[in-house]
């Protein structure tokens, strides 16, 4: 049985080029199984994309190839790799921060450069902007289809100069009754956030179900939303349009809106300069963010 190709693209699907992409898997081989794991992820953004990676690798079989395109430095000396996985399974990217959590978690065994002399598609046109159709997937199909092995996809390098996307460094301080850390990612179709703030960690910290905490996040200087939530189990403990603080079906800490739009309401983005302050109580001063 062939493995299965799964490919995440910051590309939207709102033009051809996830579509080029797999069209040129399928002149490789028609028989490929190609399955989208998202196209919507932020743009220019490999810190999202490894998250996303991480999200979903595990409920995949192993053997699974990923491909993940997003590629701010498309053209420019950055790696062009393919990772071997502790489990397996192979993630085939731009080597600029996509496989930070993957290489923390499941863990790499081996990680190769695409040799571009060999592994190009030259069906194209000339140019050095869209190697996730070129290079990425055509590479992805050749080893998918046993035309090529995963030796010859090209040299080894150390595992050492996996480039790791710097955000992760930036751990969450953790005290009794408070919690600090940034908007790690956002779910843009419901609009939730996570943190960077692992799930146990809310019990680490003292948070207890049902607890009223303050939550304030901050945005370069500013204050983008300040508020009063409970911490439950799940949406359906507090009414339709209440915030909420749970734990998050990827492991970190999230909040929302019941049947709501946190995201949009209060205009969050997501990143390192957006840090949040999590607060066991409630504070009376100030507890309802501003709408956007």
């Amino acid at each position: 049985m062939k493995p299965l190709l799964v490919i995440q693209t910051d590309f939207s699907l709102s033009w051809s080029a996830v579509a080029q992409m797999k069209g040129v898997m399928k002149i490789v081989d028609p028989q490929l199984e190609i399955i989208d794991l998202c196209h919507d992820i932020k743009k220019f953004d490999p810190w999202e994309a490894s998250l996303s990676l991480q999200a979903a690798e595990p409920y995949w079989p192993k053997g699974t190839i990923f491909v993940s395109v997003v590629d701010p430095g498309v053209g420019t000396p950055r790696k062009a790799c393919a990772a071997k996985l502790n489990d397996g399974s192979i993630v085939i990217t731009p080597d600029n921060g996509t496989l930070t959590h993957l290489l923390h978690s499941v863990g790499i065994l081996e990680v190769r450069e695409i040799d571009e002399a060999l592994h190009r598609y030259r069906g194209g046109t000339d140019n050095s902007v869209f190697h996730g159709r070129d290079l990425f997937g055509y590479c992805a199909a050749k080893l998918a289809s046993a035309q090529i092995t995963y030796e010859e996809v090209g040299p080894a390098y150390p595992i050492s100069e996996i480039v790791i996307c710097e955000e992760y460094d930036l751990k969450p301080t953790v005290s009794n009754g408070r919690l600090e850390g940034f908007v790690m990612t956002g779910e843009k179709h419901f609009g939730g956030i996570s943190l960077n703030i692992r799930n146990e960690q809310l019990e680490e910290a003292g948070l207890v179900l049902n607890d009223p905490v303050f939550v304030e996040i901050m945005h370069q200087g500013k204050t983008a939303y300040r508020g009063t939530m409970r911490y439950v189990k799940s949406f359906g403990y507090v009414a339709v349009g209440e915030p909420l603080l749970y734990k998050g079906s990827s492991g970190y800490a999230a909040i929302d809106l019941n049947q709501g739009n946190f995201i949009g309401t209060f205009g969050i983005g997501t990143g390192k300069e957006w840090t949040v302050t999590v607060t066991k109580g409630e504070n009376n001063e100030e507890s309802a963010g501003t709408a956007k």
